[in-house]
């Protein structure tokens, strides 16, 4: 076995208990907060942890990192998770409520759009210095639905891989649920963002998250829309 091929597969396995550990320090970090204070800022520190890795390919310590990034931009990551949970639990309320079948059929369509709007939201928080909410949600719906066929592609990818999953290897999903849907949506973000900068994503992006932090810290913990 040649030296390439045993560092590709220590890459390999690296990457496996990287996606384990994601999962957990995200369930973590959800039940700590309640959820309803933690799932925002849990996924917020997955995608900036996924941003550094996929698309910046740096690798930060862990577990430290996760923390930190949970509380970098909390109440922003904690308000944009209650709008997401509110406008989803009034969009399913309505499709299995007695409505006519066209309401019910509406709705539908409305909370497939509603998810590829909201899927990009916190890739967009970790990789741009957009520091607005009105921005943020601005720039996920760019993403999401400006590049639709990416969208269709993942949702595809996790529907699929879930039911794969789940029939065939379910200590998969127990090991790694949240962490596979934050990779897909990663690696989607990653290739739109490298399809509107092509020359400047790989070189750019570092320079990029230290503005966000810097501009973050100098705005403290506040929320402005």
């Amino acid at each position: 076995m040649t030296i390439e091929k045993i560092t590709k597969i220590n890459d390999g396995l690296t990457a496996f208990l990287t996606l384990i550990a994601l999962h957990f320090l995200w369930l973590s970090v959800t039940l700590l907060g309640g959820i309803f204070l933690g799932i925002g800022p849990a996924s917020y520190a997955m995608m900036k942890y996924y941003d550094r890795w996929l698309r910046l390919h740096e690798r930060p310590p862990l577990i430290k990192s996760f923390f930190y990034y949970s509380k970098e931009r909390f109440r922003q990551s904690v308000l944009i998770s209650w709008l997401f949970l509110i406008i989803a639990a009034i969009v399913i309320t309505n499709i299995f409520a007695p409505f006519p079948w066209f309401i019910q059929v509406a709705n539908v369509l409305f909370l497939i759009a509603f998810l590829f709007l909201f899927m990009h939201v916190y890739t967009v928080m970790a990789a741009t210095n957009f520091v607005t909410v009105f921005e943020i949600l601005r720039g996920s719906a760019l993403l999401g639905l400006g590049y639709l066929h990416y969208s269709i592609i993942s949702w595809s990818i996790l529907i699929v891989g879930y039911l794969v999953l789940g029939s065939y290897f379910l200590i998969g999903l127990i090991l790694m649920g949240s962490s596979l849907v934050g990779g897909v949506f990663a690696l989607a973000g990653k290739k739109i963002l490298q399809d509107i900068h092509p020359i400047e994503t790989d070189q750019v992006v570092s320079k990029t998250a230290s503005t966000t932090e810097q501009t973050v810290a100098s705005k403290g913990d506040e929320v402005i829309i």
